[in-house]
């Protein structure tokens, strides 16, 4: 019996706040390498979102998104359970023995732990990769961000304001738990404050045995 495909969705964030970012230079902790960084968003933040009829709506950002990661989350619960009726699953766990999500409250805000591997080694020997995430700039309309043009974002300040495209989706790590995942894909970047120094410490993020996945398309039009 093949591997049941996880479902996956994109969500584009409004304007939010980034933190531990790690998105054009990759960290790399215990010999692996990852994009990653938190994803802020402030809990009175409105979006607009496009309806099934064409038309758009406004909406309060977190209690949407919110939403539509606890679906996800409770859709891949269902269809593991229906694929392997004869399996008994458990949520991720963080390090105090509780479920791990990648989203979580802090004060006024949502917080998203976004992650991908940079790259790894297949069972077999043969190496992979991710493609790094995409930068935009922030003009009328947005303008893919050049290779020497995302250097100035190696280090941001927590300060900085920009949107990031996010694709989600469910993972079973067997005996390590189920649960989901979402992974930058591209940013743009509304406000840049640099980075003034200070340091963070690592987070966890949890582990899954995936290798390389096929990318949700991301463009300008995300913007």
């Amino acid at each position: 019996m093949d591997d049941l495909k996880p479902e996956t969705i994109k969500i584009v964030t409004p304007h939010a706040n980034f933190r531990y970012s790690y998105f054009v230079t990759p960290d790399e902790y215990k010999g692996v390498k990852k994009y990653k960084g938190e994803v802020l968003i402030k809990t009175d933040t409105k979006m607009e979102i496009k309806n099934d009829d064409g038309t758009t709506s406004t909406v309060d950002a977190v209690p949407f998104i919110v939403s539509q990661l606890e679906g996800l989350l409770d859709r891949w619960k269902k269809a593991l359970k229906e694929r392997y009726p004869q399996r008994s699953f458990t949520l991720t766990k963080n390090k105090n023995g509780e479920p791990s999500f990648p989203w979580s409250f802090e004060e006024d805000n949502l917080v998203i732990k976004v992650s991908k591997k940079a790259g790894g080694i297949k069972q077999n020997g043969d190496t992979w990769s991710n493609p790094p995430v995409t930068f935009f700039a922030n003009e009328d309309p947005v303008r893919l961000m050049t290779d020497e043009e995302r250097k100035e974002y190696v280090k941001i300040s927590p300060e900085t304001v920009g949107q990031i495209s996010m694709k989600c989706s469910g993972y079973d790590a067997g005996a390590n738990g189920v649960g989901i995942r979402c992974q930058p894909m591209s940013i743009c970047i509304r406000k840049f404050v640099p980075w003034t120094g200070g340091g963070a410490d690592d987070f966890q993020v949890e582990t899954t045995t995936s290798n390389f996945e096929e990318q949700t398309a991301t463009s300008a039009a995300d913007f």
